[in-house]
Protein backbone atom coordinates (compact mmCIF):
# COMPACT_ATOMS: atom_id res chain seq x y z
CA UNK A 1 0.00 0.00 0.00
CA UNK A 2 1.19 3.13 -0.95
CA UNK A 3 1.74 6.05 1.77
CA UNK A 4 1.47 9.51 1.54
CA UNK A 5 3.69 12.44 2.99
CA UNK A 6 1.60 15.51 5.01
CA UNK A 7 0.92 17.57 1.52
CA UNK A 8 -0.56 14.17 0.03
CA UNK A 9 2.37 13.29 -2.36
CA UNK A 10 3.47 9.90 -2.79
CA UNK A 11 6.34 8.81 -0.16
CA UNK A 12 8.00 7.50 -2.90
CA UNK A 13 7.71 10.57 -5.41
CA UNK A 14 10.45 13.19 -4.97
CA UNK A 15 9.41 16.82 -3.76
CA UNK A 16 9.14 19.44 -6.56
CA UNK A 17 12.30 20.97 -4.88
CA UNK A 18 14.07 18.35 -5.26
CA UNK A 19 13.54 17.75 -8.61
CA UNK A 20 14.15 21.42 -9.67
CA UNK A 21 17.76 20.86 -7.50
CA UNK A 22 18.52 17.61 -9.66
CA UNK A 23 17.41 19.40 -12.70
CA UNK A 24 19.77 22.83 -11.46
CA UNK A 25 22.56 19.93 -10.82
CA UNK A 26 22.79 17.72 -14.12
CA UNK A 27 22.25 21.11 -16.60
CA UNK A 28 25.29 22.85 -14.27
CA UNK A 29 27.37 19.69 -15.37
CA UNK A 30 26.60 19.62 -18.99
CA UNK A 31 27.74 23.16 -18.62
CA UNK A 32 31.20 23.07 -16.88
CA UNK A 33 31.68 20.23 -18.94
CA UNK A 34 31.01 21.85 -22.31
CA UNK A 35 32.92 24.87 -20.96
CA UNK A 36 36.18 22.26 -20.24
CA UNK A 37 35.78 21.00 -23.69
CA UNK A 38 35.70 24.67 -25.27
CA UNK A 39 38.37 25.58 -23.65
CA UNK A 40 40.77 22.92 -24.11
CA UNK A 41 39.76 22.07 -27.54
CA UNK A 42 38.68 25.41 -29.47
CA UNK A 43 40.57 28.23 -26.87
CA UNK A 44 37.67 29.52 -25.67
CA UNK A 45 37.61 31.45 -22.11
CA UNK A 46 36.97 29.25 -19.01
CA UNK A 47 35.42 30.95 -15.57
CA UNK A 48 37.39 28.52 -13.10
CA UNK A 49 40.91 29.23 -14.69
CA UNK A 50 40.12 33.10 -14.52
CA UNK A 51 39.20 32.37 -10.81
CA UNK A 52 41.59 29.99 -10.36
CA UNK A 53 44.69 33.08 -11.59
CA UNK A 54 42.79 35.97 -9.10
CA UNK A 55 42.96 33.02 -6.60
CA UNK A 56 46.77 32.38 -6.85
CA UNK A 57 47.56 36.28 -7.43
CA UNK A 58 45.86 37.63 -4.11
CA UNK A 59 46.95 34.38 -2.13
CA UNK A 60 49.80 35.48 0.72
CA UNK A 61 52.66 34.13 -1.22
CA UNK A 62 53.74 32.16 1.88
CA UNK A 63 50.79 29.95 1.73
CA UNK A 64 51.38 29.53 -2.49
CA UNK A 65 55.07 28.75 -1.36
CA UNK A 66 53.58 25.83 1.08
CA UNK A 67 51.00 24.28 -1.44
CA UNK A 68 53.91 24.03 -3.93
CA UNK A 69 56.67 22.36 -1.69
CA UNK A 70 53.94 20.29 -0.66
CA UNK A 71 52.20 18.96 -3.88
CA UNK A 72 54.66 21.07 -6.30
CA UNK A 73 52.82 21.52 -9.74
CA UNK A 74 49.88 19.81 -8.36
CA UNK A 75 49.18 22.03 -6.46
CA UNK A 76 47.64 24.28 -9.39
CA UNK A 77 45.56 21.54 -10.23
CA UNK A 78 44.40 21.28 -7.19
CA UNK A 79 43.81 24.60 -7.01
CA UNK A 80 42.10 24.70 -10.52
CA UNK A 81 39.67 21.85 -9.14
CA UNK A 82 38.12 23.54 -6.75
CA UNK A 83 37.45 26.63 -8.92
CA UNK A 84 36.11 24.13 -11.39
CA UNK A 85 33.55 22.78 -8.30
CA UNK A 86 32.85 26.37 -7.00
CA UNK A 87 32.08 27.15 -10.21
CA UNK A 88 29.64 24.35 -10.65
CA UNK A 89 28.34 25.15 -7.58
CA UNK A 90 27.83 28.77 -8.55
CA UNK A 91 25.69 27.86 -11.69
CA UNK A 92 23.91 25.21 -9.74
CA UNK A 93 22.19 27.59 -7.49
CA UNK A 94 21.57 30.29 -10.08
CA UNK A 95 19.96 27.59 -12.21
CA UNK A 96 18.43 26.37 -8.67
CA UNK A 97 16.51 29.71 -7.83
CA UNK A 98 15.65 30.37 -11.34
CA UNK A 99 13.52 27.03 -11.23
CA UNK A 100 11.93 28.18 -7.85
CA UNK A 101 11.01 31.37 -9.52
CA UNK A 102 9.90 29.86 -13.17
CA UNK A 103 8.26 26.66 -12.51
CA UNK A 104 7.58 25.94 -16.20
CA UNK A 105 10.83 27.77 -18.38
CA UNK A 106 9.18 29.68 -21.31
CA UNK A 107 11.58 30.86 -24.25
CA UNK A 108 11.16 34.25 -22.47
CA UNK A 109 12.68 32.69 -19.15
CA UNK A 110 15.71 31.10 -21.60
CA UNK A 111 16.74 34.16 -22.96
CA UNK A 112 16.42 36.37 -19.29
CA UNK A 113 18.71 33.24 -17.84
CA UNK A 114 21.06 33.82 -20.72
CA UNK A 115 21.45 37.43 -20.03
CA UNK A 116 21.67 37.18 -16.41
CA UNK A 117 23.95 34.79 -16.82
CA UNK A 118 25.98 36.52 -19.20
CA UNK A 119 26.25 40.07 -17.60
CA UNK A 120 27.21 38.58 -14.17
CA UNK A 121 29.97 37.11 -15.59
CA UNK A 122 31.42 40.00 -18.26
CA UNK A 123 30.05 43.05 -16.79
CA UNK A 124 30.83 42.16 -13.01
CA UNK A 125 33.16 39.07 -12.46
CA UNK A 126 35.52 39.46 -14.64
CA UNK A 127 36.45 43.10 -14.20
CA UNK A 128 36.47 42.16 -10.15
CA UNK A 129 38.92 39.39 -11.26
CA UNK A 130 41.28 41.32 -13.89
CA UNK A 131 39.86 39.94 -16.52
CA UNK A 132 38.79 43.10 -17.47
CA UNK A 133 35.15 43.97 -18.53
CA UNK A 134 33.81 41.87 -21.14
CA UNK A 135 36.83 39.67 -21.13
CA UNK A 136 39.10 42.65 -22.36
CA UNK A 137 42.40 41.33 -21.38
CA UNK A 138 42.20 38.21 -21.66
CA UNK A 139 44.16 36.14 -24.47
CA UNK A 140 41.32 35.78 -26.46
CA UNK A 141 39.86 39.33 -26.62
CA UNK A 142 36.98 41.57 -25.89
CA UNK A 143 34.86 40.51 -28.62
CA UNK A 144 35.57 36.72 -28.80
CA UNK A 145 35.34 36.40 -24.59
CA UNK A 146 31.64 37.86 -24.83
CA UNK A 147 30.74 35.74 -27.62
CA UNK A 148 31.81 32.23 -26.35
CA UNK A 149 30.50 33.67 -22.76
CA UNK A 150 27.34 34.02 -25.06
CA UNK A 151 27.53 30.39 -26.18
CA UNK A 152 28.51 28.85 -23.35
CA UNK A 153 25.56 30.28 -21.26
CA UNK A 154 22.78 29.63 -24.04
CA UNK A 155 24.28 25.97 -23.65
CA UNK A 156 23.62 26.49 -19.77
CA UNK A 157 20.07 27.60 -20.45
CA UNK A 158 18.82 25.27 -22.92
CA UNK A 159 20.04 22.99 -20.51
CA UNK A 160 18.09 24.09 -17.58
CA UNK A 161 15.08 24.32 -20.30
CA UNK A 162 15.16 20.38 -21.10
CA UNK A 163 16.06 18.95 -17.79
CA UNK A 164 13.24 20.76 -15.98
CA UNK A 165 10.96 19.88 -18.58
CA UNK A 166 11.75 16.06 -18.34
CA UNK A 167 11.92 16.16 -14.88
CA UNK A 168 9.35 18.69 -13.35
CA UNK A 169 6.99 18.88 -16.62
CA UNK A 170 4.48 16.57 -15.45
CA UNK A 171 2.99 17.53 -11.76
CA UNK A 172 0.16 16.06 -9.83
CA UNK A 173 -3.08 17.84 -10.06
CA UNK A 174 -5.16 18.20 -7.18
CA UNK A 175 -8.31 15.93 -6.93
CA UNK A 176 -11.97 16.64 -7.09
CA UNK A 177 -12.07 17.29 -3.03
CA UNK A 178 -9.17 19.66 -2.91
CA UNK A 179 -6.41 16.93 -1.73
CA UNK A 180 -3.24 16.31 -3.53
CA UNK A 181 -3.77 12.46 -4.32
CA UNK A 182 -0.50 12.03 -6.30
CA UNK A 183 -2.66 11.69 -9.73
CA UNK A 184 -1.23 13.12 -12.83
CA UNK A 185 -3.63 14.33 -14.85
CA UNK A 186 -1.02 14.23 -18.02
CA UNK A 187 -1.12 10.71 -18.37
CA UNK A 188 2.10 10.17 -16.41
CA UNK A 189 3.12 10.31 -12.67
CA UNK A 190 6.03 12.26 -11.83
CA UNK A 191 9.95 10.42 -12.17
CA UNK A 192 11.63 9.19 -9.41
CA UNK A 193 14.72 10.71 -8.11
CA UNK A 194 16.95 10.66 -10.96
CA UNK A 195 20.27 11.76 -8.18
CA UNK A 196 19.72 10.89 -4.26
CA UNK A 197 21.81 12.89 -1.68
CA UNK A 198 23.67 9.55 -0.73
CA UNK A 199 24.59 9.33 -4.50
CA UNK A 200 25.75 12.83 -4.68
CA UNK A 201 27.89 12.50 -1.64
CA UNK A 202 28.97 9.04 -3.21
CA UNK A 203 30.06 10.27 -6.59
CA UNK A 204 31.86 13.25 -4.84
CA UNK A 205 33.93 10.85 -2.78
CA UNK A 206 34.37 8.58 -5.76
CA UNK A 207 35.82 11.96 -7.74
CA UNK A 208 38.16 12.78 -4.53
CA UNK A 209 39.96 9.57 -3.89
CA UNK A 210 40.15 9.28 -8.45
CA UNK A 211 42.13 12.90 -7.84
CA UNK A 212 44.11 11.37 -4.80
CA UNK A 213 44.86 7.99 -6.54
CA UNK A 214 45.99 9.41 -9.53
CA UNK A 215 48.45 12.06 -7.59
CA UNK A 216 50.21 8.99 -5.31
CA UNK A 217 50.02 6.82 -9.39
CA UNK A 218 51.87 9.60 -10.40
CA UNK A 219 54.26 9.78 -7.54
CA UNK A 220 54.98 5.78 -7.89
CA UNK A 221 55.02 5.41 -11.57
CA UNK A 222 57.28 8.69 -11.85
CA UNK A 223 60.58 6.78 -11.01
CA UNK A 224 59.76 3.70 -13.30
CA UNK A 225 59.12 5.95 -15.95
CA UNK A 226 62.59 7.21 -15.33
CA UNK A 227 64.49 4.29 -15.11
CA UNK A 228 67.03 6.08 -17.64
CA UNK A 229 67.65 9.13 -16.55
CA UNK A 230 70.01 7.65 -13.86
CA UNK A 231 73.18 7.46 -16.16
CA UNK A 232 75.05 10.74 -17.10
CA UNK A 233 75.30 11.45 -21.04
CA UNK A 234 78.48 13.09 -22.24
CA UNK A 235 80.13 12.03 -19.55
CA UNK A 236 83.95 11.92 -19.94
CA UNK A 237 84.51 8.50 -17.45
CA UNK A 238 84.90 10.32 -14.01
CA UNK A 239 81.22 9.11 -13.59
CA UNK A 240 80.34 6.25 -15.54
CA UNK A 241 76.97 4.64 -15.05
CA UNK A 242 76.19 5.92 -11.78
CA UNK A 243 72.32 5.06 -11.35
CA UNK A 244 70.56 7.86 -9.09
CA UNK A 245 72.89 10.74 -10.56
CA UNK A 246 71.34 13.63 -12.36
CA UNK A 247 71.89 13.35 -15.82
CA UNK A 248 74.47 16.01 -17.29
CA UNK A 249 72.16 17.09 -19.75
CA UNK A 250 68.29 17.14 -18.24
CA UNK A 251 65.73 15.86 -20.47
CA UNK A 252 63.08 18.06 -22.02
CA UNK A 253 60.51 15.58 -20.40
CA UNK A 254 62.49 15.64 -17.50
CA UNK A 255 63.15 19.32 -17.06
CA UNK A 256 61.02 20.66 -14.35
CA UNK A 257 57.82 23.11 -15.02
CA UNK A 258 56.95 25.94 -12.71
CA UNK A 259 54.82 28.84 -13.58
CA UNK A 260 52.15 30.98 -12.18
CA UNK A 261 49.25 29.40 -14.71
CA UNK A 262 46.70 26.37 -14.32
CA UNK A 263 47.26 26.41 -18.58
CA UNK A 264 49.76 27.94 -20.14
CA UNK A 265 49.33 30.04 -22.70
CA UNK A 266 49.15 27.99 -26.62
CA UNK A 267 50.79 31.03 -28.80
CA UNK A 268 50.16 31.30 -32.56
CA UNK A 269 53.83 31.54 -34.07
CA UNK A 270 51.71 32.65 -37.33
CA UNK A 271 50.13 36.36 -35.92
CA UNK A 272 52.99 36.13 -32.69
CA UNK A 273 55.20 39.18 -32.90
CA UNK A 274 58.19 40.23 -30.76
CA UNK A 275 57.89 44.09 -30.53
CA UNK A 276 60.76 45.85 -29.02
CA UNK A 277 59.99 49.51 -27.64
CA UNK A 278 60.46 51.62 -24.51
CA UNK A 279 63.84 54.10 -24.48
CA UNK A 280 65.17 52.94 -27.45
CA UNK A 281 65.71 55.22 -30.69
CA UNK A 282 64.90 52.22 -33.24
CA UNK A 283 61.59 50.57 -32.31
CA UNK A 284 61.18 47.12 -33.76
CA UNK A 285 58.75 44.06 -34.64
CA UNK A 286 60.51 40.70 -35.05
CA UNK A 287 58.46 37.79 -36.38
CA UNK A 288 59.25 33.96 -35.47
CA UNK A 289 61.48 33.83 -39.07
CA UNK A 290 62.97 36.50 -38.85
CA UNK A 291 64.65 36.04 -35.32
CA UNK A 292 65.21 32.36 -36.48
CA UNK A 293 67.23 34.27 -39.54
CA UNK A 294 69.35 35.99 -37.29
CA UNK A 295 73.32 34.91 -36.19
CA UNK A 296 72.80 32.92 -32.80
CA UNK A 297 74.33 30.90 -29.97
CA UNK A 298 74.09 28.15 -28.36
CA UNK A 299 75.56 27.33 -24.76
CA UNK A 300 74.28 24.96 -21.91
CA UNK A 301 72.63 26.39 -19.04
CA UNK A 302 71.29 25.38 -15.58
CA UNK A 303 68.35 26.84 -14.00
CA UNK A 304 66.64 26.44 -10.86
CA UNK A 305 63.74 27.81 -9.57
CA UNK A 306 63.45 30.27 -6.56
CA UNK A 307 60.82 27.74 -4.88
CA UNK A 308 63.23 25.03 -4.73
CA UNK A 309 64.00 23.95 -1.20
CA UNK A 310 67.44 22.40 -0.34
CA UNK A 311 67.96 18.64 -1.69
CA UNK A 312 64.96 19.52 -4.03
CA UNK A 313 64.52 18.46 -8.02
CA UNK A 314 63.48 21.86 -9.46
CA UNK A 315 66.38 22.62 -11.55
CA UNK A 316 67.58 21.59 -14.24
CA UNK A 317 70.76 21.63 -17.21
CA UNK A 318 69.86 22.07 -21.18
CA UNK A 319 71.58 22.80 -24.46
CA UNK A 320 69.39 26.45 -25.48
CA UNK A 321 70.31 28.08 -28.76
CA UNK A 322 69.05 31.32 -29.52
CA UNK A 323 70.08 35.20 -30.64
CA UNK A 324 71.82 37.34 -27.79
CA UNK A 325 68.98 39.53 -26.26
CA UNK A 326 72.43 42.48 -26.68
CA UNK A 327 72.19 42.44 -31.02
CA UNK A 328 68.38 42.96 -30.64
CA UNK A 329 68.96 46.01 -28.05
CA UNK A 330 71.82 47.35 -30.01
CA UNK A 331 70.03 47.21 -33.17
CA UNK A 332 67.37 49.14 -30.79
CA UNK A 333 69.80 51.79 -29.65
CA UNK A 334 69.17 51.95 -25.99
CA UNK A 335 68.93 55.66 -24.93
CA UNK A 336 70.55 57.11 -21.97
CA UNK A 337 69.79 56.47 -18.60
CA UNK A 338 68.02 52.91 -19.21
CA UNK A 339 67.83 51.21 -16.30
CA UNK A 340 65.84 48.31 -16.37
CA UNK A 341 64.92 45.45 -19.43
CA UNK A 342 61.24 44.93 -19.12
CA UNK A 343 59.77 41.09 -20.70
CA UNK A 344 56.31 40.41 -20.79
CA UNK A 345 54.61 37.33 -21.77
CA UNK A 346 51.70 35.88 -23.73
CA UNK A 347 50.64 35.12 -20.29
CA UNK A 348 50.62 38.25 -18.87
CA UNK A 349 53.30 37.68 -16.62
CA UNK A 350 56.42 40.46 -16.35
CA UNK A 351 59.83 40.79 -15.09
CA UNK A 352 63.15 42.39 -15.55
CA UNK A 353 66.40 42.37 -15.54
CA UNK A 354 69.14 44.60 -14.64
CA UNK A 355 70.76 46.65 -18.41
CA UNK A 356 74.04 45.28 -17.21
CA UNK A 357 72.89 41.93 -17.37
CA UNK A 358 70.61 42.57 -21.17
CA UNK A 359 74.05 43.33 -22.03
CA UNK A 360 75.59 40.06 -21.06
CA UNK A 361 77.19 37.51 -23.21
CA UNK A 362 75.83 34.89 -21.99
CA UNK A 363 71.89 36.49 -22.17
CA UNK A 364 70.02 34.83 -25.03
CA UNK A 365 66.06 34.64 -26.23
CA UNK A 366 66.35 30.93 -26.83
CA UNK A 367 64.34 29.30 -29.53
CA UNK A 368 65.44 26.09 -29.57
CA UNK A 369 66.14 23.93 -26.30
CA UNK A 370 68.51 20.20 -26.48
CA UNK A 371 68.26 20.44 -30.05
CA UNK A 372 64.81 21.10 -30.57
CA UNK A 373 62.20 23.90 -30.40
CA UNK A 374 60.85 24.77 -27.40
CA UNK A 375 57.78 23.21 -26.49
CA UNK A 376 54.91 25.23 -25.24
CA UNK A 377 55.72 24.16 -21.62
CA UNK A 378 59.11 26.08 -21.88
CA UNK A 379 58.19 28.92 -23.65
CA UNK A 380 57.25 28.66 -26.89
CA UNK A 381 57.79 30.74 -29.17
CA UNK A 382 60.65 32.44 -27.27
CA UNK A 383 61.93 32.57 -23.43
CA UNK A 384 65.04 34.32 -21.68
CA UNK A 385 67.94 32.62 -20.69
CA UNK A 386 70.15 35.08 -18.46
CA UNK A 387 72.82 32.86 -16.22
CA UNK A 388 73.60 34.20 -12.88
CA UNK A 389 69.81 34.25 -11.50
CA UNK A 390 66.66 32.43 -10.53
CA UNK A 391 64.50 30.74 -13.28
CA UNK A 392 61.52 32.95 -12.15
CA UNK A 393 63.57 35.92 -14.24
CA UNK A 394 64.20 33.71 -17.46
CA UNK A 395 60.86 34.88 -18.98
CA UNK A 396 58.35 32.39 -20.69
CA UNK A 397 56.46 32.93 -24.08
CA UNK A 398 58.31 36.54 -24.49
CA UNK A 399 55.73 38.90 -26.52
CA UNK A 400 57.48 42.29 -25.82
CA UNK A 401 60.75 43.95 -24.23
CA UNK A 402 60.83 47.42 -23.15
CA UNK A 403 64.07 49.37 -22.13
CA UNK A 404 62.89 51.51 -18.86
CA UNK A 405 64.09 53.95 -16.99
CA UNK A 406 63.46 53.07 -13.17
CA UNK A 407 63.82 49.75 -11.24
CA UNK A 408 61.02 48.16 -12.93
CA UNK A 409 58.82 45.26 -10.27
CA UNK A 410 57.62 41.89 -12.00
CA UNK A 411 54.91 39.46 -11.38
CA UNK A 412 56.52 37.88 -7.77
CA UNK A 413 58.58 41.16 -6.91
CA UNK A 414 55.04 42.56 -6.27
CA UNK A 415 54.68 39.92 -4.22
CA UNK A 416 57.49 40.26 -2.10
CA UNK A 417 60.30 37.91 -3.79
CA UNK A 418 63.68 39.26 -4.11
CA UNK A 419 64.45 41.37 -7.05
CA UNK A 420 68.22 40.83 -7.70
CA UNK A 421 67.06 36.78 -7.50
CA UNK A 422 71.25 35.97 -7.63
CA UNK A 423 71.86 32.06 -7.42
CA UNK A 424 72.90 30.92 -4.03
CA UNK A 425 75.04 28.29 -4.01
CA UNK A 426 73.42 24.72 -3.79
CA UNK A 427 74.98 21.30 -3.77
CA UNK A 428 72.68 17.85 -3.79
CA UNK A 429 73.15 14.32 -2.85
CA UNK A 430 71.70 12.13 -5.36
CA UNK A 431 72.61 9.18 -4.42
CA UNK A 432 73.05 6.59 -2.22
CA UNK A 433 69.51 5.49 -0.89
CA UNK A 434 68.57 5.19 2.40
CA UNK A 435 69.78 2.02 2.89
CA UNK A 436 73.28 0.06 1.29
CA UNK A 437 74.93 -2.82 2.63
CA UNK A 438 78.72 -2.24 4.47
CA UNK A 439 81.17 -2.62 1.25
CA UNK A 440 82.39 0.59 -0.87
CA UNK A 441 79.29 2.30 -2.09
CA UNK A 442 79.43 5.81 -4.23
CA UNK A 443 77.76 9.23 -3.36
CA UNK A 444 77.50 11.34 -5.77
CA UNK A 445 74.71 14.14 -6.64
CA UNK A 446 75.35 17.68 -8.23
CA UNK A 447 76.45 21.46 -7.05
CA UNK A 448 75.80 24.60 -8.71
CA UNK A 449 76.62 28.25 -8.29
CA UNK A 450 74.85 30.18 -10.98
CA UNK A 451 77.69 31.51 -13.25
CA UNK A 452 80.44 31.47 -10.56
CA UNK A 453 81.10 28.14 -11.20
CA UNK A 454 82.35 25.16 -8.47
CA UNK A 455 85.75 25.14 -7.78
CA UNK A 456 85.04 22.55 -4.68
CA UNK A 457 82.68 19.52 -3.33
CA UNK A 458 83.18 18.16 -0.09
CA UNK A 459 81.63 15.11 1.94
CA UNK A 460 80.77 14.62 5.09
CA UNK A 461 79.94 11.02 6.04
CA UNK A 462 79.72 11.39 9.79
CA UNK A 463 77.53 14.54 10.64
CA UNK A 464 79.76 17.13 9.96
CA UNK A 465 82.75 16.28 12.07
CA UNK A 466 85.02 15.76 8.97
CA UNK A 467 84.65 16.41 5.37
CA UNK A 468 86.38 14.71 2.20
CA UNK A 469 86.93 16.06 -1.45
CA UNK A 470 84.98 14.68 -3.75
CA UNK A 471 86.19 14.36 -7.32
CA UNK A 472 83.68 16.61 -9.97
CA UNK A 473 83.09 16.67 -13.56
CA UNK A 474 83.62 20.62 -14.93
CA UNK A 475 80.22 21.85 -16.35
CA UNK A 476 79.53 22.01 -19.68
CA UNK A 477 79.66 25.44 -20.19
CA UNK A 478 80.53 27.82 -16.91
CA UNK A 479 76.82 28.56 -16.64
CA UNK A 480 76.17 24.59 -15.79
CA UNK A 481 75.93 22.78 -12.92
CA UNK A 482 78.55 20.20 -12.09
CA UNK A 483 78.59 16.49 -10.91
CA UNK A 484 80.66 15.00 -8.28
CA UNK A 485 81.08 11.62 -6.75
CA UNK A 486 83.12 10.31 -3.99
CA UNK A 487 83.83 6.35 -3.03
CA UNK A 488 82.38 5.63 0.47
CA UNK A 489 83.55 2.34 2.73
CA UNK A 490 81.59 2.38 5.48
CA UNK A 491 83.65 1.87 9.10
CA UNK A 492 80.70 0.03 10.91
CA UNK A 493 76.88 -1.03 9.81
CA UNK A 494 74.31 1.81 12.00
CA UNK A 495 73.08 5.32 10.61
CA UNK A 496 75.25 7.39 9.08
CA UNK A 497 74.82 10.93 8.12
CA UNK A 498 75.91 12.24 4.71
CA UNK A 499 76.22 16.05 4.31
CA UNK A 500 77.75 17.77 1.19
CA UNK A 501 78.82 21.16 0.79
CA UNK A 502 79.80 23.08 -2.39
CA UNK A 503 82.40 26.35 -2.50
CA UNK A 504 81.72 28.34 -5.80
CA UNK A 505 84.61 30.09 -8.19
CA UNK A 506 85.11 32.76 -6.46
CA UNK A 507 86.49 30.98 -3.31
CA UNK A 508 82.90 31.31 -1.35
CA UNK A 509 81.33 27.84 0.35
CA UNK A 510 77.83 27.97 0.89
CA UNK A 511 76.35 28.55 4.35
CA UNK A 512 75.41 25.85 6.65
CA UNK A 513 72.50 28.71 7.40
CA UNK A 514 68.94 27.36 6.71
CA UNK A 515 67.05 29.56 4.97
CA UNK A 516 63.51 28.72 3.43
CA UNK A 517 63.00 29.72 -0.53
CA UNK A 518 60.96 33.06 0.62
CA UNK A 519 61.82 35.80 -0.33
CA UNK A 520 65.69 35.17 -2.49
CA UNK A 521 65.61 31.20 -2.20
CA UNK A 522 66.41 28.07 0.01
CA UNK A 523 69.96 28.02 1.62
CA UNK A 524 71.64 25.32 3.57
CA UNK A 525 73.46 21.58 3.31
CA UNK A 526 71.18 19.00 2.23
CA UNK A 527 71.94 15.77 4.12
CA UNK A 528 70.63 12.24 3.88
CA UNK A 529 70.84 9.44 7.13
CA UNK A 530 71.30 6.27 5.15
CA UNK A 531 71.48 2.73 7.29
CA UNK A 532 74.30 0.96 6.91
CA UNK A 533 73.53 -3.08 7.15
Amino acid sequence: MRTLNIDGRPSDQPSARELQFQAAVLASAVTVTVSLLSRYILRAPLVPEVLSEFVFAVLPISLVEAGVSLLGAFAKQLGMLACVVAYFLALTGSAFVFLGLNRRVSAPGIVILVIFTWAATLLVLFPLLGAGLLGANLRQGRTAASMWMLAIYSVFAIAVSYFSARYLGAQPEPAADGSNSGAVQSGRSRPATLIGRRSIARWTFYAILGVAFYDVGRALLDPLLRLGAGRVRHGTGIFPSIDGLATEVTSVSDFYDVSKNVSDPDVDVRRWQLQISGTVQNAASLSYDQIRQLPFVEHYATLECISNEVGGGLIGNALWRGVRLRDLLEQAALKPGVFDIVLKAADGYTDSIPVERALADGTILAYEMNGYPLDQTHGFPLRLIVPGIYGMKNVKWITAIEAVDFDFKGYWQKRGWDDRAEYKTMSRIDVPGASIKGSATTIAGIAFAGDRGIQRVQVSTDGGKNWQDAEFKPGLSRYSWTLWHMDWTPASPGPALLIVRATDGTGVTQTSSHAPAIPNGASGYDSRTVRVV
